[in-house]
């Protein structure tokens, strides 16, 4: 039988895999939408009164975000997307596509490269909301 030494002395030897699935996760009591891309250590840098972009400590790239004032946008959303996706999500890329109106330059560029990177790790949000 092995002991609790064994199973130490195992596990240093054999970690177990730590791969990162990217995600996206609604708040209804927070308003709010919490993406991650990547599962690095990170800081936080509010971009508007909307968006707070995660960014990696060692690298600076977007990691993730989050999103303020989602439910609205949730609510209307059926109103200009028809969504013809398995189990009726829709791509999270779209989301972003929302604050681009009326943003300054540098914000229009972060929405589109956090539009990118959930079109890159085939995000999707559950409209079931």
């Amino acid at each position: 039988m092995a002991t609790a030494q064994d199973i130490k002395a195992f596990l240093k030897e054999n970690p177990p895999a730590k791969k990162f699935v990217p995600y996206c996760y609604v708040s209804e009591q927070a308003d709010s939408l919490t993406v991650y891309f990547e599962g690095d250590a990170d800081f936080s840098e509010r971009l508007n009164d909307h968006i707070t972009l995660y960014r990696s400590l060692e690298t600076n790239e977007i990691v993730g975000c989050r999103v303020k004032g989602i439910a609205g946008i949730l609510k209307d959303l059926p109103n200009y997307i028809k969504v013809k996706g398995k189990n009726g999500d829709i791509e999270l890329a779209l989301l972003f596509f929302a604050f681009r109106g009326g943003a300054e330059q540098n914000v229009a560029e972060t929405m589109n490269d956090l539009a990118r990177e959930a079109a890159d790790k085939n995000i999707s949000l559950q409209m079931s909301l």
